[in-house]
């Protein structure tokens, strides 16, 4: 299987007046081809650094990085400033959080793409940038006609559905997406994820799909990776995250509880007790310790193993059926 992103031990810390603060740490995953992995936690657990790391976004007196990200097997942070410009959006995109915000209102849809395909396609004549800019929007289930409107002119949903045609426009390998559908009422929610799982099948993308939303992703990744404070704490197979609660880690749990599901009559809720750990304060052990109805004496203490593959879960409170359900025929 062919890995697309892999990001290797990293670690980002953010410059602050009284110190660095961490936000990532030692966080290794990889996406395969053709494959839709799920990045879900709490608010602050570190999604968005995640994904601004992996793009190299962050700025060098902003924050400290320490890793590795290879895009098709090429170090993003090895590259000049001039090679990673013509990288990003030809090997690696991302759809940015609110991004239906992120459209320049005094330029036409039009101009939004021509400025992209021009500044990555040396040559490219304004017949095969209108010819690219229909096809795109069409694969998004858009007219045409639409590349002569202005951003005001369009609603969220089809402006959510241009960003993601804009991010595609120069067929990348990898796409990142920072909770894509995080303005959009339900309906319209639906339908961009379905665009979304067509696209990825049909394009043969990598997609590394951020949300805070269990549910969402549980119905579209093929697997699950669950970060709180700024670490992985399990990866499962899509199948066995919809399985008994149970047979995950306990943060997992909370996060699954956590999703509104109807009861009878009723919709019911269950959050997770307590307040994410303060990233300052950090000890050794567990960081979900004090939050944690399974807990240990040792987890305190005890750093979380360190583990690696497809599906795990790190965990001091309970053995890896995880690991297990997957070694068995």
């Amino acid at each position: 299987m062919t890995e697309a992103l892999v990001v290797d031990s990293l670690h980002v810390s953010y410059i602050t007046q009284s110190g660095l603060v961490p936000a990532l740490r030692n966080v290794s995953l990889s996406i395969a081809s053709n494959e839709i992995l799920g990045l879900v936690g709490e608010s602050g657990s570190g999604k968005s650094t995640m994904a601004q790391a992996v793009m190299r976004l962050l700025k060098p007196d902003v924050a400290t990085v320490d890793g590795r990200i290879l895009v098709d097997g090429q170090d993003l942070y090895q590259l000049t400033p001039e090679e990673l410009r013509l990288t990003r959006w030809r090997k690696i995109a991302m759809v940015f959080q609110s991004s239906m915000n992120a459209l320049n209102p005094v330029l036409s849809i039009q101009e939004h793409f021509a400025d992209t395909m021009e500044a990555h396609i040396p040559g490219i004549t304004r017949d095969e940038i209108l010819k690219r800019t229909a096809d795109l929007l069409e694969q998004v289930r858009l007219d045409p006609a639409v590349a002569r409107s202005y951003a005001h002119e369009l609603s969220g949903g089809m402006r959510q559905r241009v960003v993601i045609a804009l991010s595609l426009a120069l067929d990348p390998s990898v796409l990142i997406m920072d909770e894509p559908t995080t303005a959009l009422d339900v309906v319209v929610q639906r339908s961009i994820l379905d665009e979304i799982a067509a696209l990825q099948k049909q394009r043969q993308l990598a997609v590394l799909f951020i949300s805070h939303d269990f549910n969402l992703v549980s119905g579209l990744a093929n697997r699950i990776a669950v970060m709180y404070a700024g670490e992985i704490m399990e990866i499962t197979d899509r199948g066995m995250a919809l399985e008994d609660a149970r047979e995950h880690h306990p943060y997992t749990q909370g996060l699954m509880r956590a999703a509104p599901r109807l009861v009878g009559t009723k919709v019911s809720i269950e959050g997770i007790p307590g307040e994410p750990p303060d990233m300052t304060q950090l000890g050794p052990g567990c960081p979900f310790f004090d939050r944690c109805p399974e807990r240990l004496p040792m987890c305190r203490t005890t750093p979380l193993p360190s583990k690696s593959g497809r599906v795990y879960i790190r965990c001091h409170a309970m053995p890896d059926p995880v690991v297990e359900k997957v070694k068995r025929p």
